[in-house]
Order: structure tokens, then sequence, then C-alpha cells
């Protein structure tokens, strides 16, 4: 009978691309096992016109529709795509559901960055009736935006189990002896964006080990330069341009920031028009309960 793949779906919108690309490489490099490894975004879940509860990121809603991406059995991973794997993926595969529906890391639970738990889960497909249109839809009816991307609201208790050995998400911090798996989450230090972050240099090695197999071209990643969802000091440390010393993370950063690169600018644009449309609805609303202060409500919350 043969081996049943392992597969992973990634979340990712186009800034987070060329992560995609560099997750994926080392997922690949070190498993042995079949895998299929796809890249998902919100283009499989409904828009939401509420501010309140329109999504972070253009992936923040895909994770509800892997189920039904999965044909609706057997198992799937759900991880960002801001991360780097070096371990066998197989390992997380093979943890036993035991009657849960869902596995999240061993003592993810008490972290100190509430709901990232969710960023790495194993689903049991079959066993998640979820549709993703609902979810969505039931947002400020059932359950608020943060609860939902905890996942709670959607399991009964005993659903979500701590059965993924720890270091499989690891948030900003590497410890050879225990990461699995390093999750870049503060977006402002993201090693694509920033070169400083203290564990970047490994993610730049994997790109790196991209660039020498062929898997990407040169261009590819000037391209990601160009559009501004990398840094431009990048190509630097590839040895694809010159103008700072590659080993000196403050030339780096300075180079970057005399080029005018914003880390994540479209995303931080993003966030801005979310929150001027959270500050309009909260004006709109107090108007309508206390329409004779809406001169004051109106000043309260201009831009």
């Amino acid at each position: 009978m043969p081996t049943e793949p392992i597969r992973i779906y990634c979340g990712a919108d186009r800034s987070q691309r060329l992560a995609f690309r560099v997750l994926e490489h080392s997922i690949r490099r070190h498993c042995a096992r079949p895998l299929e490894i796809h890249a998902i975004d919100n283009g499989d879940a409904p828009t939401v016109s509420d501010p309140r509860y329109a999504p972070y990121t253009q992936f923040s809603f895909a994770r509800f529709a892997i189920p039904a991406l999965a044909g609706r059995h057997g198992k799937a991973v759900y991880m960002d795509s801001d991360m780097l794997v070096f371990r066998d993926i197989g390992e997380l595969w093979d943890a036993p559901f035991n009657g849960a529906k869902i596995l999240i890391e061993e003592g993810s639970r008490a972290q100190r960055d509430r709901g990232k738990h969710a960023a790495v889960m194993l689903l049991d497909c079959a066993a998640l009736p979820w549709d993703v249109g609902r979810i969505v839809a039931d947002l400020g009816v059932r359950y608020d935006y943060n609860a939902l991307m905890a996942i709670d609201p959607l399991l009964a208790t005993g659903e979500m189990a701590e059965r993924i050995p720890a270091g499989w998400n690891d948030l900003d911090h590497y410890d050879p002896a225990r990461t699995r798996n390093l999750h870049f989450t503060e977006i402002r230090t993201q090693p694509w964006v920033c070169a400083t972050h203290p564990h970047g240099a490994l993610w730049v090695d994997e790109l790196r080990r991209l660039l020498n197999a062929g898997a990407i071209a040169a261009a590819g990643i000037q391209q990601e330069i160009e559009q501004g969802y990398a840094r431009p000091s990048l190509a630097i440390e590839l040895g694809l341009a010159s103008g700072a010393a590659e080993d000196n993370p403050a030339a780096l950063a300075a180079y970057d920031q005399a080029q005018g690169f914003v880390a994540h600018r479209q995303l931080l644009a993003r966030f801005a028009e979310r929150k001027r449309a959270l500050r309009a609805w909260r004006r709109d609303q107090a108007i309508r309960e206390r329409p004779w202060l809406g001169w004051w409500y109106r000043l309260r919350h201009r831009d």
C-alpha cells in the first residue's frame, strides 16, 4: 500500500511568497517521505465588510478551508509561512490524536503570545466539519475575531490537545537542542525584511541553499526586493550585489534605511486602513445611539 503523503498547507499571501519558498525547502530538506505542500490564502474564504472582523492578514481565514481542501479525509498540517524547519516533520505528522481533532505543540497554550499556538496544527480532516463560509459568517454572532483565531469556539472541550513535541513552534527563539521549527513571528524583524534578527542568518542560509541548487533564480529574489517584499540588503548577503559589509547586520540595516526600505510597507498600510475603518465604525455607531452628540463623536474619532 503506498505511503500517504504528508499534506501541509501554509498560510501565505503575496508578501509571504519568498518566505513560503524557503519554508518549503527547509521542510523537504529534512524529510524523506512523500510531501504535498500548498500555499493558501483568503481566496478560499468570503470577504468581510465589517471592519471589526476583517482579517489581519490575507491568509488569516484560509486555515478553516483546509478540511475541505483535503477532501475531508486523512490528516493535514497547517503552518504559517514565516517559519524555518530543522527536523523531520514526520515527527509532527505521527503525533497521535487519541480522540482529539486538532493537535498543537506541547506547552504552547502557556506562551505569552496569545493565539500563537494555532500557527502550527495537525488536523484530523475527517473529524472537522468546517465550512469556512459559515465560520466567517458567525464572526460577531458566536465569537469575536481573537477567539476565532485561537480556534476554541469551533471545538468542544478536549478536541484540541497538546501532543505535538515541544519545539515545533518556537517563537523568535532558536535552541539547537530543542528547536524543530523557528517561527519568525514579529513582522518587523523577520529576516527577509530585517537584517538584525538574532537568528536571521539561519533563514538567509536556507535561501542561499535554494539559490545554489538552482531552485530559485537570482532574478526572482531581485524581483521580491524591487516590489518591496524583501529588503535590498538581502542581495548583498547572498553575494548578488555590493554596497555594505555582508557580515555586518548593523551596516546592512543602515543600507536598507538609506534605500528607503520599510518592512512590510503594504501590510502596515493595511493595518492602518483597518484602524481607520474601525474608528469610522465606532463613530457612526455612537452617532446612531446619541445623534445629538454627533459633533463631539466626529471630533473624537477623526482621522
